[in-house]
């Protein structure tokens, strides 16, 4: 029935942009067929939907009826139709592969077929002249940070570009090995705990004992060196902290690693990770852990694989993503860092919203914005770190004599690591 809803709506509105942006062929009206055929070559040949009287002319038995749904409701259920049709063919191929034993043939045909059943579309534009929702959209995010932006744990990186985008954030960790990339990451990770919201990291290398270590480690500021060696002396003081450690989050910290799924991740391992937690965010540790499931043929094929099926899950669920990524070893004629520095695939560069470079001169870290979608690009926060400890304190930009430093007005929540704790001129979360 739908089939011919669709017919005759298109063929009395003359919308053909139902037709057009979706890419409708054949397959989506196996019950009219020839109909549409006549249809589309009329559009291609002439620009646009025939009169319904010539229609008519070659299909005398066509039932003509009146629609009164919407185009957005047609293309749907039109869509769920075809869905349902090659769901039937799918599985049914997939089981004589499984029954002849080929597990992974049926794998890669699922997963591939899987990528063609998308959602139709039907154009809908906006007179932004006109519509200016947007103003109440706007008084909505002055008065609640939290519904539309994750702190970053750092307050200063806050400042500048308000926060991980709620809906609209795929943000990428760059540097060489042995930076701190994983420990950015997970005060990144902690402070949307702290902020009540259901956490997810998927960590490839670390098991979860250890990033536990490395979460009490900033958040209690206890030595991570005497957690993971076992050190006698601090066995008070972390037994008060582990007490006290679930009043000082209202939300959850899950970790997801190879060991729990028999293997390394790949980005459907990640979307069952988002649906079963229910994550507000996600946090990857690291890019070139996870599998690539479409079996690209090089490390550039894989990587920009991956990037973009993490950027399809982000769009898809609508949560951001946060992920760590190798610096590879080339350098710019001035010195300083871009897109292309980002190991494997310059994929990773474009799809991206936010982009940032670690770089370290002994214990000073600095976090290089080098991308960033909605706020000014280029800019650079000092800190002085203590990874064993957990501590960051800002190191303040340089100014010239007589002038003061810029103060930005706060944007985010500051997070204090353990109640009633007096501040102590480090950000902490």
């Amino acid at each position: 029935m739908i089939q011919l809803q669709f017919l005759n709506y298109v063929l009395n509105s003359k919308d053909s942009s139902l037709i057009v942006l979706n890419n409708l062929n054949e397959g989506h009206f196996s019950d009219y067929k020839g109909e549409f055929a006549y249809i589309k070559r009329h559009l291609d040949k002439y620009g646009n939907i025939p009169d319904l009287e010539s229609f008519l002319s070659s299909f005398q038995e066509f039932e003509v009826i009146k629609v009164n749904e919407t185009p957005q409701y047609l293309i749907e259920e039109l869509f769920t139709d075809y869905k349902t049709r090659k769901l039937a063919e799918v599985f049914n191929k997939v089981r004589t592969l499984l029954m002849a034993g080929k597990v992974d043939e049926a794998t890669r045909l699922y997963q591939e077929e899987a990528e063609n059943f998308y959602v139709g579309v039907s154009l809908q534009s906006v007179d932004i002249l006109k519509d200016t929702t947007r103003y109440d959209a706007y008084l909505e995010r002055t008065k609640d940070f939290n519904k539309y932006y994750i702190s970053t744990g750092f307050r200063e990186l806050d400042q500048i570009i308000g926060g991980w985008d709620r809906q609209e954030e795929l943000a990428t960790i760059v540097a060489r090995t042995n930076y701190g990339k994983s420990w950015i990451l997970l005060k990144c990770a902690a402070a949307a705990a702290k902020q009540g919201l259901k956490v997810g990291i998927y960590s490839g290398e670390m098991s979860e004992r250890k990033v536990g270590y490395r979460i009490d480690t900033l958040v209690g500021h206890i030595p991570n060196g005497s957690l993971i060696h076992g050190n006698i002396s601090i066995q008070s003081e972390y037994e008060q902290f582990i007490k006290q450690l679930p009043t000082m989050f209202t939300g959850s910290l899950k970790v997801l690693t190879p060991n729990m799924i028999n293997g390394p991740a790949d980005v459907n391992a990640l979307r069952l990770f988002i649906e079963k937690e229910g994550l507000d965010i996600l946090f990857v540790d690291q890019l070139s852990l996870l599998e690539d499931y479409r079996h690209g043929k090089t490390p550039v094929e894989k990587a920009a694989n991956i990037s973009k099926d993490l950027k399809n899950l982000q769009v898809l669920k609508r949560v951001p993503i946060v992920s760590v990524s190798q610096q590879n070893r080339t350098k710019n004629e001035g010195g300083g860092v871009d897109t292309t520095q980002i190991a494997q695939s310059d994929r990773i560069g474009q799809d991206s919203t936010c982009i940032i470079f670690l770089e370290k001169d002994e214990d000073i870290i600095k976090l290089n914005l080098v991308k960033s979608r909605d706020s000014a690009n280029g800019k650079v926060l000092s800190y002085l770190v203590d990874f064993n400890k957990g501590d960051f304190t800002f190191i303040p930009e340089e100014v010239e004599e007589g002038q003061q430093p810029q103060q930005p007005q706060q944007t985010g929540n500051d997070y204090p690591t353990q109640p009633n704790k007096e501040s102590t001129g480090e950000d902490v979360f």
